[in-house]
């Protein structure tokens, strides 16, 4: 029984590992004001007060580095999905914000 709980954990960890490299959906600020577009490939489109614009994003050890124009700045991938921008501004997935 613990050999099969054993596997059953790493399996997870393996999924969760595979599925961690990329974010794919749309997450919007508490106040509606700026929404980001992951894509799965890499690319993000970062929309603020009407303006889109395209970046490209990467995810390593809990941070997502999204870069437009040369300049890289650094958020933080929360254990609860929420992303933490700059100035505090928090990010949360679309669909857990129309519940």
């Amino acid at each position: 029984m613990k050999i099969r709980k054993g596997c059953i954990v790493l399996g997870l960890l393996g999924l969760l590992t595979a599925c961690g490299k990329n974010l794919d959906g749309v997450y919007k600020d508490d106040l509606g004001l700026q929404k980001y577009e992951f894509h799965s490939n890499g690319n993000v489109y970062v929309s603020t007060m009407g303006i889109t614009r395209e970046s490209t994003y990467v995810l390593e050890d809990k941070k997502v580095k999204i870069t437009s124009d040369g300049e890289t700045i650094i958020y933080d991938l929360n254990e609860d999905g929420t992303i933490k921008g700059p100035l505090g501004m928090t990010l949360r997935p679309a669909q857990d914000q129309a519940k």
